[in-house]
């Protein structure tokens, strides 16, 4: 008998997946992926958190950094990190649009670890470059 069971999917191409790893993450409050346009294309974000303003803010924020940062002679915009009184935001870019993730204030090294590692899977599943370790 043969087995009709397809392949199992390759890391970054689930979306929502993606998202309920990083929000395992401790200190990790949620997260995002928006299209350069501030479409939503999966968010698990608490209650408390608009979606749709965190996907315009990404979107502008991630435009942005995408076209001036020729200007600051450092290559290319791969990810930001954005700290308030509240708690941290973290924007990669991505083939597909951007990565959002909020954190607790003071986040430990393991947010961004584990951003960066999301991101490495972005870039795999659909093309493009992986952050720096």
């Amino acid at each position: 008998m043969t087995s009709l069971a397809s392949p199992p999917a390759r890391p970054g191409r689930d979306f929502r997946e993606l998202l309920r790893e990083l929000t395992r993450t401790e200190q990790v409050r949620g997260g995002l992926i928006v299209a350069t346009d501030g479409l939503v294309i999966a968010a698990g974000l608490p209650p408390s958190v608009q979606v749709e303003s965190v996907s315009a803010l990404a979107a502008t924020l991630g435009r942005e950094l995408e076209l001036r940062s020729p200007v600051l002679k450092r290559g290319a915009f791969l990810m930001a990190a954005f700290e308030g009184e509240n708690g941290l935001m973290l924007l990669g870019t991505t083939r597909i649009g951007f990565l959002v993730v909020l954190a607790e204030p003071g986040a430990r090294p393991g947010v961004r670890t584990a951003f960066r590692q999301a991101l490495a899977a972005l870039a795999s599943a659909w093309g493009g470059r992986p952050p720096k370790k």
